[in-house]
């Protein structure tokens, strides 16, 4: 009877594979350093997984490659061809890295050279093991246990390090136990993943076999078709599983909350029995919205004073109707029939994915301008951001449509009587508040009559952020800035401060405005040296290739973890600044420090109090 370890043992002894094992432990060892955010260990596990596979990939794929070629002394060549890749990569990669195709050239040559001595690692721990057997000085076990045991202390050693780093950083490393089974789960997956693949190609070559004998015609030319057929086998299943999970969170944007299921009774937002919307349609978020609109009386009673407005809030949701025109259509007529035009100030926000439109800065515009302002959104979707990047040119278009539309109402008023346009966007809300102004500079602000705008959390893919930090001529950089703080701002002189009208919000170790593809072959500046690094940035955290695109990743998931009531400054969690940005952004000055500090508690009494709510319903 065979050994059913027999394939397993078999498989193990391959070069390519004991090379890609090799440079994914490495990997997976790399991935337990510190990096922008908190992981809890099952995230850490994703993140191990991501790591050893790029690991195996790169170990295997080059191997597998240098195998291929035919040269008279492999290993030399290969020691002098990883030597060179190092040199290259390490003199110069200061001069390349500022270029994609340079960081591509430049990791390409380290990651050759990784491969390239784990390659050799194991070739001489292979000849080493054999030499030691075939004289007889040791037994093959015995001989093999030696390798393990010296492998399992270099890694340790290594292991070790990383973990230290956090000493560095003032952080608890995590314990043992949790770094053995984030290494053990992680590993497990990918590993798991790659039998899938596998078992997915043996079966293909099965199946190719058995149809040449039953058919006929060599079993190569079977082969394409048994893979479309078990291939797409397995991507129908997990796009079907992948759709219907889609589609259950959808329909949570239609459900009905106890405390949200009567429409409002105020002319002043939408949903309310003279509205042209109706409340239905306005989904889960925009019936959340609309509820919770700033009544006179509660701007009253917060700032100690007195003839306060009922704010004006304007919504549309995805379902309202069939297309951007239509929608943007009703939104005109809704900020018509309120009077919202008459207003001082319309903010125009961009919402998230699901269309949820951040309730603090625009509460908090409310209490600082006396009820005087109105806010529109328009919904574009309804699955959670991370979800929702194809809905992005949707969002833009819409948006933008919006924009353009409002424009057109206030060019056919008299500019005396127009209310002040700002922008609010935040996280993917705040990449498609900005993906119209792409090209078109600061100057296309002032072609569109915006006054000011506030946007926090800008994705690292919004295009018109970076078009304005690299300048150009039709950019005024006098009149945007990008801060991490209201202190930030405050310490800049005057002049500076009084000219800035567009407010970037960003926090330094806020993983949305720093993940990107490049981060898999690209140092950030960010990660820079550490002496230079922004605060709240690891001091300790060591960019590698596609680790650190893994890490940023699940950093990205775990970024806007809040805790209603508690605001803080921290990650993609921008609560604690917004009050502050809010009425520096929108020049909403006019508060006593006193009133300032009971609009701060009101804005956290009311997301305890929306919570409460949302947990009933």
């Amino acid at each position: 009877m065979m050994n059913p370890l027999r394939p397993l043992a078999s498989f193990l002894k391959k070069p390519h594979v004991q090379t890609g094992l090799a440079l994914g432990a490495a990997a997976a060892i790399e991935s337990n350093q510190p990096s922008l955010m908190e992981r809890p260990r099952t995230d850490q596990a994703l993140v191990v997984a991501g790591s050893f596979a790029s690991g195996y990939v790169a170990g295997s794929g080059y191997t597998q490659v240098i195998q291929r070629v035919p040269l008279a002394a492999p290993v030399a060549t290969d020691a002098v061809a990883g030597v060179a890749s190092a040199a290259f990569a390490v003199l110069a990669g200061p001069k390349l890295r500022h270029s994609r195709l340079g960081s591509l050239a430049v990791t390409a040559a380290q990651t050759r050279s990784y491969a390239s001595a784990a390659a050799i690692t194991m070739d001489i721990a292979r000849r080493s093991v054999g030499a030691a057997t075939a004289r007889g000085r040791l037994s093959r076990g015995a001989a093999f246990a030696g390798t393990g045991a010296a492998v399992d202390a270099v890694s340790l050693v290594y292991l070790s390090d990383r973990l230290g780093r956090y000493e560095v950083d003032g952080r608890e490393a995590p314990v043992t136990g949790n770094v053995a089974w984030t290494l053990a789960v992680g590993t497990g997956i990918a590993v798991g993943a790659g039998v899938v693949i596998m078992a997915e190609r043996k079966a293909a070559e099965a199946a190719a076999s058995l149809l040449e004998g039953k058919v006929g015609g060599p079993s190569a030319a079977w082969l394409p078709v048994t893979h479309a057929v078990l291939g797409g086998s397995l991507v129908y299943g997990v796009r079907t599983g992948l759709g219907r999970l889609l589609g259950k969170i959808s329909a949570s944007n239609r459900r009905t909350e106890v405390r949200y299921a009567e429409p409002p009774e105020a002319e002043t937002v939408s949903g309310s029995s003279d509205s042209v919307v109706s409340f239905e349609d306005l989904g889960l978020q925009g019936r959340r919205f609309v509820i919770e609109a700033s009544t006179g009386g509660q701007i009253d009673e917060v700032l100690s004073e007195s003839g306060a407005m009922d704010a004006i809030r304007v919504y549309v949701g995805v379902a309202s109707a069939d297309t951007v025109e239509d929608r943007v259509a009703l939104a005109i007529e809704e900020l018509l029939r309120t009077g919202a035009f008459d207003r001082s100030l319309l903010i125009v926000g961009s919402p998230a994915g699901t269309g949820y439109f951040n309730y603090i800065p625009v509460e908090a515009a409310e209490y600082l301008a006396r009820g005087d302002v109105a806010s529109v959104a328009i919904q574009y979707g309804s699955l959670p951001s991370m979800l929702s990047v194809g809905k992005i040119p949707l969002a833009i278009e819409q948006h933008t449509a919006l924009l353009q539309a409002i424009n057109d109402v206030l060019s056919q008023r008299d500019p005396a009587h127009r209310p002040r346009v700002v922008l609010y966007g935040e996280s993917l809300g705040a990449q498609t508040s900005q993906g119209g102004f792409v090209g078109g500079g600061t100057e296309i602000l002032d072609e569109l009559r915006i006054d000011r705008g506030l946007w926090a959390g800008t994705p690292y893919a919004g295009k018109w952020r970076k078009e304005l930090l690299e300048g150009g001529p039709t950019i005024d950089d006098t009149r945007f800035g990008r801060f991490a703080s209201i202190d930030e701002y405050r310490a800049l002189p005057g002049d500076e401060r009084e000219s800035i009208r567009f407010f970037f919000l960003d926090h330094h170790e806020d993983p949305v405005t720093r993940f990107g593809l490049d981060l898999a072959y690209q140092e950030p500046s960010w990660l820079g040296p550490p002496e230079q690094r922004p605060p709240n940035v690891s001091r300790s955290q060591r960019w590698v290739p596609a680790v650190t695109f893994w890490q940023t990743a699940i950093d990205t998931k775990n970024a806007a973890t809040v805790v209603p009531g508690a605001f803080n400054a921290l990650g993609h969690d921008y609560r604690a600044d917004l009050a502050d940005f809010v009425s520096t952004a929108y020049g909403l000055t006019d508060v006593s420090d006193e009133q300032m500090e009971s609009i701060e508690a009101r804005l956290r009494e009311s997301e305890i109090e929306r919570a409460a709510k949302i947990a009933e319903g």
